[in-house]
């Protein structure tokens, strides 16, 4: 029995991932399975709760370079004398530290988790137009 996964096939009796290689012998032995009439399962879908970790982890890697940009934009103002914008850009970095604490149990897909995170990305760059070009220069 196989398990068909977006990059891999999965021989269930021995754990073997196979590559989608058609000179591959075991590749070519699933073919031949499935030409006779087989079916391979489906892998098992991730629980919410490991969509969650899994959002947050990336969370976590994609507001770094916006946090850096953003502290060359704070010493930039700071060095300018201008204490309201270091301010606003200290609070928006204090958001993006805080943005994995973002209440995802209530999305039903994956999809929905990083359009609500998208959301709040978009929510803490409005506060000033310096950080919106930040975000926007980052999310690429």
């Amino acid at each position: 029995m196989y398990m068909l996964y977006p990059a891999h096939v999965l021989r269930a009796e021995d754990g073997a991932i196979i590559p989608f290689d058609e000179s591959n012998a075991d590749y070519a032995a699933y073919l031949a399975w499935v030409g006779e009439g087989n079916t391979p399962n489906q892998p098992p879908q991730p629980t919410i709760a490991e969509l969650i970790l899994r959002a947050q982890a990336e969370m976590r890697v994609q507001r770094q370079p916006i946090i850096a940009i953003c502290d060359g934009l704070q010493a930039s103002a700071l060095a300018k004398g201008d204490i309201a914008t270091a301010l606003v850009i200290e609070t928006a970095k204090q958001g993006l530290r805080d943005i994995t604490k973002l209440v995802l149990a209530d999305c039903a897909t994956y999809e929905h988790m990083k359009a609500k995170v998208m959301a709040r990305y978009v929510e803490i760059a409005s506060a000033s137009p310096a950080l919106k070009a930040a975000f926007s220069e980052a999310l690429k």
